[in-house]
């Protein structure tokens, strides 16, 4: 019993350790070898970075590198080779693991850069990409990739018909179908389902964001077809990973789903809209403080970007990364893909990362192996 003791009470001291270190301390001996390579420890050393501040960073995709960057001090802790493998679209991080989609070859690149391992999984998916995620909905659930697919189903083949269309205004003629796949990378597995979400529209390719056990995106749906065309409005469209299901929330009025993005901050969903553009940039940063609730949407401020320093008057969009802990916004901005801090209190900003190449996530160091 004493030695069941000391093992439990080394177990919880390297939990809180750093992954470089527990990887210098498996050599130490055979019996801490064997703890550290537990899947047990495994999952105690993940759910004690992800509620450890210390072992947070903002991961920055470059063309050939990473850059990892320190939450608290917000400066570049590391610089990653990018693996050859490591192209297309960055479509999330979570649980220590980040994911790449191709979608040219639809290969899935799941990759750990503390440990320098990967896997890759072949998709035989057709139709173009809508929307993404990638994540858990819990520690103890498997690591899941959500692909939206649209297809075009053309009512009419011919060509002169097509032809027409590309120089005028006329009904559509081509029904879309959109599917969801859901892909369990580790174990191969995937799942396709099509519900009754062919009326949504995604603008372009959109990583979602998990909340409640639901993942989010914005979308347009329509309400009007008409002779020039069909009339759409901004929702946020969900999909239940457990259930399986789809919804809809209603956005803040007469705001654009086009220029805006969705995030978590202090327990609520959050979306950032542009709302003026120009050389005075001003976004508004809104909160639903009830989820569900329309009504309960409330802009809690307005970020300017009067007169800032190297052109951030320019960005089109902004997605919140995270906050700190006096309640300054992290960000990072497209399409220039620089990471910057925006201080409430003064309304300014400071820019930690310029010219990236996709947008910065949240990233946590783990032991996890994809």
């Amino acid at each position: 019993m004493v030695q069941k003791f000391h093992e439990d009470l080394l177990e919880q001291i390297l939990s809180h350790l750093q992954v470089k270190d527990l990887l210098r301390f498996k050599s130490v001996s055979k019996k801490w070898n064997s703890i550290i390579s537990t899947p047990r420890f495994i999952h105690l050393h993940l759910n004690k970075s992800i509620s450890s501040p210390s072992h947070h960073r903002i991961f920055m995709p470059y063309p050939k590198s990473f850059r990892a960057v320190d939450f608290h001090r917000m400066d570049v802790q590391d610089h990653l080779p990018r693996p050859e493998e490591a192209i297309g679209t960055f479509i999330g991080s979570s649980g220590g693991l980040i994911c790449y989609l191709n979608k040219l070859t639809r290969r899935i690149f799941v990759w750990n850069p503390s440990l320098r391992v990967s896997k890759t999984l072949d998709l035989n998916i057709q139709g173009s990409v809508s929307f993404f995620w990638f994540g858990r909905e819990s520690p103890d659930d498997e690591y899941k990739v959500v692909l939206g697919i649209r297809s075009v189903v053309r009512k009419n083949t011919d060509p002169n018909l097509y032809a027409i269309r590309r120089i005028t205004i006329m009904p559509d003629q081509d029904e879309y179908r959109n599917h969801i796949y859901v892909i369990k990378p580790f174990s191969s597995v995937s799942e396709s389902t099509q519900l009754e979400m062919d009326h949504l529209y995604f603008s372009s390719s959109d990583e979602g964001t998990l909340f409640s056990g639901l993942v989010h995106w914005f979308a347009s749906s329509y309400q009007i077809k008409s002779v020039i065309g069909s009339i759409y409005h901004d929702a946020v469209f969900t999909y239940d990973l457990g259930g399986k299901t789809l919804g809809k929330l209603s956005t803040p009025v007469g705001l654009s789903s086009s220029t805006g993005s969705i995030g978590v901050i202090d327990g609520c969903l959050s979306a950032i809209y542009k709302v003026c553009g120009g050389d005075s940039a001003i976004y508004e940063f809104w909160m639903m403080k009830e989820y569900g609730v329309k009504e309960s949407w409330t802009k809690m401020i307005s970020l300017s970007f009067v007169n800032c320093d190297d052109g951030l008057s320019s960005f089109s969009r902004l997605k919140l990364v995270g906050a700190t802990d006096t309640g300054d916004l992290i960000l990072c901005c497209a399409p220039d893909c620089q990471l910057l801090i925006y201080n409430v209190a003064e309304k300014k900003s400071k820019i930690v990362l310029s010219n990236g190449y996709g947008y910065a996530r949240m990233y946590v160091e783990t032991l996890v192996f994809p």
